[in-house]
């Protein structure tokens, strides 16, 4: 008979050593008690490798209990180290993030390894040809860039340490009939089933239909992933030579597919899939200079023959706007946003004082101001009534007249009161309905002072 393991070990063998692994590297596995993690468990250990066993018991089943208990015995009966982890409250925090319960799960799972794997480390896991016709389907039915159809790589380094799929090549029966030849039982999740994931639908009804009506189907989606491999490469290559905040428009028109470059530059600022409409149409001929559009944690910018990324904080997380403060009963503070820190206090005096002529700071009178106050990065359309001059003004003219860079317009902020009446383009122009009165009352005047600190 067959020996139904050899394509295993040949796989898992020939994907360590062709990524520098040498004995006696200890290696950890992702092992949730399915049959692909149960298949890559043995395969490891016939091949006496250093294994740790990491479960995650994601507290989303009744039987999960059972699952981890299952691997535990598993691992403890094949002489492995066994570490797990409680990620319960997922349901919780997707609710909380926005994040799909799968996304949250993957999440809180890739935490976790992080922490136990390691910088360096390696991390397999059980993935096979059929989980790979999965998700090249799913990319292509979301809409990710084309070279997100090549699917999951064998070898990836980009946490920082190497995770490896040594079964790629491999379909599912092989690794049943290799799991039956050994007699070896498994763990079936019942939610792999479930019709309400995109992806259980791909496998239980798409994939099934594809095969049945084109056998083969997947040769062709794998050529188009390799011809979108090649764009990538030939994409990179142009992107090399260029800082990396800043794409010219000339080496959009020179990309084999300027969507693909732009699409490709701009995932590194945080873009997605549905934002890229609007970053295509920053970079067409005729867009004006200032236009710009913004991610989770950039915004994009159109100057006159590039675009720009400019963080919109010094985090991955976004800042949430408007900023609040209320120096009707705060009488000091301050607000730290990815522009510079805003700090204010709050006096009472019986005379005017001198006024400070540094553009950084603004003296208003705390009367005319509803609160609270909110701080924000100013809009097209928004206004402003200037000291010292007649009628109204845009905060875009005001920027304009005083030679603001475009580059820098989007960072400007406004500080408004709580009927959203302008009182200070911070840095720029006081508006007049809020400044000092030229006399003071004899009961006095309170006046809220601020400075603002640039980064």
């Amino acid at each position: 008979m067959a020996d139904e393991w050899t394509p295993l070990t040949d796989s898992l063998r020939s994907l360590l050593t062709a990524n520098g692994w040498a004995e006696p590297t200890p290696v950890a596995l992702a092992v949730s008690g399915g049959a692909d993690s149960m298949a890559l468990l043995l395969t490891a250990c016939a091949m006496e490798l250093d294994v740790t066993v990491l479960h995650v018991d994601h507290g989303l089943r009744p039987e999960s209990g059972a699952d981890r208990d299952f691997v535990e015995r598993a691992a403890h009966d094949l002489g492995c180290a066994f570490q797990v982890h409680l990620a319960h409250g997922l349901a919780a925090k997707a609710e909380r993030t926005g994040q799909g319960l799968e996304a949250a799960a993957r999440a809180e799972r890739y935490s976790w390894f992080d922490q136990k794997v390691g910088a360096g480390g390696i991390l397999l896991t059980g993935h096979h040809a059929d989980d790979q016709r999965e998700t090249q389907l799913l990319h292509l039915i979301r809409g990710t860039r084309p070279d997100a159809w090549r699917g999951m790589e064998a070898w990836n380094t980009e946490r920082g340490f190497a995770i490896g799929r040594p079964f790629l090549d491999l379909t599912r029966e092989t690794l049943l009939n290799a799991l039956h030849q050994k007699g070896q039982a498994w763990r079936e999740d019942a939610s792999n089933l479930d019709p309400q994931h995109l992806r259980n639908r791909i496998r239980c009804e798409l994939v099934p239909l594809l095969d049945a009506l084109r056998p083969g189907w997947d040769v062709g989606l794998n050529r188009a992933a390799r011809l979108a491999m090649e764009w990538r490469t030939s994409t990179l290559d142009l992107l090399a030579g260029v800082k990396p905040e800043e794409l010219p428009l000339s080496i959009v028109k020179s990309a084999p597919s300027p969507r693909h470059l732009i699409s490709l530059w701009g995932s590194q600022f945080g873009a997605v899939a549905g934002q890229l409409d609007a970053l295509i149409s920053l970079a067409e001929p005729d867009t004006e200079t200032g236009k710009y559009c913004s991610t989770s944690s950039h915004r994009i910018l159109r100057e006159r023959d590039r675009l720009l990324a400019m963080s919109l904080a010094p985090s991955d997380a976004p800042l949430n706007w408007p900023q609040s403060l209320n120096p009707h009963s705060d009488k000091e503070g301050e607000i730290h946003t990815p522009q510079g820190t805003l700090k204010w206090s709050v006096c009472h005096v019986t005379k005017r004082p001198d006024i400070d002529q540094n553009e950084d700071t603004a003296q208003l009178n705390l009367c005319a101001l509803k609160g609270p106050l909110t701080l924000r990065p100013w809009l097209s359309g928004d206004r402003i009534a200037p000291l010292g001059m007649d009628g109204q003004q845009t905060v875009s003219d005001i920027l304009t007249q005083r030679k603001v860079p475009h580059a820098s317009r989007p960072q400007m902020l406004l500080l408004e009161d709580a009927e959203q009446h302008p009182a200070w383009l911070v840095g720029h122009r006081i508006d007049r309905r809020v400044a000092l009165p030229e006399t003071v009352s004899p009961t006095g005047l309170d006046i809220l002072t601020l400075h603002w600190f640039p980064n």
